[in-house]
């Protein structure tokens, strides 16, 4: 098992800054989850732990000695890739067999070896067959027993699920969590799923465009968003978001005004920059008959989605008198146009709402999230989950 350590890590790719001074602690034994939109730098931060990529500035530690100008072979790392990388010509045996044999390990340690990763990756039964006789949840099993046997100090997995189907991924995440557990080998995971980084990781770094925006567990991540990408990134579905803007001691908003929660009255009235109220779907609830409590508003169901034990229902919101909301990009939320905003309410399931129907919802200002030029404002202590 290992620590690791980057300081002010970077990578240049002529014009491009693909990793930007990156600083992250990752402790001995801890399952970390580095999460972010296709193109973000996660995969080119976690090849150059490895070794595959090399720095254009800093330095990568493990248990605080250098490892940045090691080969790869040198760091006692090991890599499990998207694409399986299994030798077809072989068994499944000799595939988790080949990194030992190279390694020239007696022959009776290969056997143990590979016969302990068999069993506890429930390869047993498939030790002679070859990969074009295993479903894709046995091949990147059998490419996760080949990082396995070599007994490594730190583990390496990049978008190992992506390549299956969501049974699957939901099999493997479950068999790749008991895994870890039981061997408490430092293991640094990609991905740009944000169920499999907020199922799967004791800690999150959440990066865009080269840098790292916010580093937490999962649930200060989901609780606690330090701005606008995160709020929208982490969580499913998305967070809503409106435009707003500050009358006194009272946050207006398209659908109504509340009175703003202490927390949030210094930030708001020093503000820079346009506010963005933001809040779960969660949050919303059903309003009882005559219930004023909180930020109550009528709504008309567009569209809605039963999924046996939740029940989200998407609808429209005016901007009338607002104006448009702008979120950054790469969030890829399509929410409405210029004139309009589409939010979801996760409501319970026995309520019978359909399509087409009118209800009424209410928010408890204390669930309230509040972005100032795209960063959180406000004592998130009232948020804790």
């Amino acid at each position: 098992m290992a620590a690791i350590e980057l300081r002010e890590v970077s990578r240049q790719f002529g014009a491009t800054r693909a990793v930007d001074c990156v600083n992250l602690s990752i402790d001995d034994g801890e399952f970390f989850i580095l999460v972010g939109p296709s193109g973000c730098g996660k995969s080119t931060l976690l090849n150059m732990i490895v070794g595959l990529e090399t720095l254009s500035s800093g330095e990568i530690l493990v248990d605080g000695e250098r490892v940045d100008e090691l080969d790869p072979r040198d760091r006692d790392m090991a890599m499990v890739f998207q694409s399986y990388a299994i030798y077809p010509h072989m068994s499944v045996r000799e595939n988790l067999a080949f990194p030992l044999r190279l390694a020239r390990l007696p022959a009776a340690d290969i056997d143990e070896r590979v016969l302990r990763a068999a069993r506890m990756l429930e390869l047993e039964a498939l030790l002679e067959r070859r990969p074009a006789a295993l479903s894709g949840g046995q091949r990147q099993r059998v490419a996760m027993g080949r990082a396995l046997v070599r007994e490594p100090r730190v583990f390496l997995l990049d978008e190992p699920l992506s390549n299956l189907d969501a049974r699957l991924r939901v099999q493997m995440r479950a068999q790749i969590a008991r895994l870890q557990r039981r061997l408490g080998t430092t293991t640094v995971y990609v991905t740009h799923d944000q169920t499999e980084a907020m199922t799967l990781g004791q800690r999150i770094a959440v990066m865009r465009r080269g840098k790292l925006v916010q580093t937490g567990t999962p649930q200060q991540l989901y609780a606690r968003p330090a701005d606008l990408f995160v709020a929208g990134f982490i969580g499913s579905p998305a967070m809503n978001f409106l435009p707003s803007r500050l009358a006194g001691e009272r946050l207006e908003l398209p659908v109504g005004s509340l009175a703003l929660p202490e927390r949030l009255r210094g930030a708001a009235a020093g503000a820079a920059g346009p506010l963005v109220a933001g809040f779960r779907p969660e949050d919303l609830r059903l309003a009882a008959s005559g219930e004023t409590t909180g930020l109550c508003f009528d709504a008309r169901a567009d569209i809605v989605e039963w999924l046996g034990a939740d029940l989200f229902v998407y609808f429209d919101v005016a901007l009338d008198g607002f104006g448009p909301l702008e979120l950054p990009a790469d969030l890829d939320i399509q929410t409405g146009d210029a004139t309009r905003r589409s939010l979801v309410a996760r409501i319970d399931p026995d309520a019978g709402v359909k399509a087409g129907d009118r209800f009424r919802l209410c928010l408890d200002p204390q669930r309230l999230h509040l972005f100032a030029g795209g960063r959180a404002i406000g004592d998130p202590a009232g948020l804790q989950r």
